[in-house]
């Protein structure tokens, strides 16, 4: 995977998010010894650690602008969708 943030700095709408999407999921299947946490459950985990530590330290991450709703509906289709 080339440099990650570099990727998430130039996403820029939904084909860039989607491409980011794929190549990280293509990342932990090709460079699982690379993945802090390799199973569903340490993953969203630590996305929600991750997210009380930005939330509660951070004021570079501007949390009132992101749609919750559709990101919670992204992670919940992983779990049903065929």
């Amino acid at each position: 995977m080339t440099d990650p943030i570099e990727q998430i700095n130039n996403i820029s709408n939904v084909d860039d998010f989607l491409n980011f999407v794929i190549q990280l999921a293509r990342d932990a299947k090709e460079h699982p010894e690379e993945w802090t946490n390799t199973t569903i459950t340490d993953y969203l985990g630590q996305i929600a650690s991750w997210i009380d530590d930005c939330y509660m330290f951070e004021d570079k991450i501007s949390f009132e602008k992101l749609d919750y709703k559709v990101l919670a509906k992204i992670l919940y289709m992983g779990k049903i969708y065929e």
